[in-house]
């Protein structure tokens, strides 16, 4: 008895998401349809395979067994599509990408054009965490983001490393520094993004390595709005130092510690079962080329 590579695939889809909602937009069917192809599937050998109707789902045994071997199929399946010549970009191919770090990902993009000239792009600008979220749908391709949670099912490239920075407006009394002193963050009103901030996440570290507390904070939810608040006297922030493009009206200045409390890595992160199709793998490749220049 044949096995149907269709329902096949479906399983493995819904046991790699443990959802069926997940799993249908990422093979773009209906959920019913999805559940029919699942259910068909554990009728013809008369087996169930999953278990639960909320996520995450939960594998059985043999269902563990199955999306084992899956998982080796379908990952032979695209290396037989190389062989045969499915190794090459296809003219104008689109590239779904989700960041939280647009310098970078523009930086990534340029390199990648340069690699691949036909190469079209789609570009979802969000917070870490939106961007993770939008890589657990499948909405996107791949994701360029700042210390991502880890998902097992994902593979992580490291891409940058950069370090948090003070701004502070132009006018600011700097007494002739060329350091901003962090224990003066307690004197300071700091401008600060959202809670789920992986720059807040830094600054919090910093401060509490410090033993201090800044002055007052003002949440704003985007860099953007941070640096016109700082350019216009509102405020000082902390920000990663690509982030901070020339500007008059701004002042940049090293933190005085050494501390790596104030570093952050970024990862390009894509799923695992699609890291050997050629969008992903020149991505992976880039990325890790970025890595080796940047040291």
């Amino acid at each position: 008895m044949s096995v149907n590579f269709l329902h096949l695939r479906s399983f493995y889809a819904v046991a790699s998401e443990r959802s069926v909602s997940k799993a249908a937009r990422r093979l773009n069917i209906s959920q019913p349809t999805l559940s029919k192809q699942l259910k068909a599937l554990e009728d013809r050998y008369k087996v169930t395979l999953i278990e639960g109707t909320r996520p995450p789902l939960t594998l059985t045994t043999a269902g563990r067994a199955l999306f084992d071997k899956a998982a080796q199929l379908f990952g032979v399946a695209d290396e037989i599509g190389a062989l045969l010549g499915e190794d090459d970009i296809d003219s104008g191919a689109l590239l779904r990408l989700g960041t939280d770090s647009p310098p970078y990902a523009a930086e990534f993009m340029a390199a990648f054009k340069a690699e691949v000239p036909s190469a079209r792009f789609r570009v979802t600008i969000s917070n870490a965490m939106q961007t993770n979220e939008l890589l657990l749908k499948a909405q996107i391709d791949i994701g360029i983001i700042c210390e991502p949670p880890i998902e097992t099912d994902y593979t992580y490239t490291p891409i940058y490393a950069d370090r948090l920075v003070a701004i502070v407006p132009a006018s600011w009394p700097d007494d002739g520094l060329t350091w901003f002193p962090v224990e003066r963050l307690a004197q300071e009103i700091v401008l600060i993004r959202e809670a789920t901030s992986p720059t807040l996440a830094a600054m919090n570290r910093l401060l509490a390595d410090a033993e201090i507390a800044p002055g007052q904070t003002m949440e704003f939810h985007t860099r953007e709005m941070i640096r016109e608040g700082v350019a216009r006297g509102i405020g000082m922030s902390l920000m990663f130092e690509k982030e901070c493009p020339p500007d008059s009206r701004i002042r940049v200045l090293p933190l005085d510690t050494r501390s790596s409390l104030i570093e952050v890595k970024g990862y390009l992160a894509v799923r695992t079962e699609r890291k050997r199709m050629p969008l992903i793998r020149q991505s992976l490749a880039i990325a890790r080329a970025m890595a080796n220049e940047a040291r």
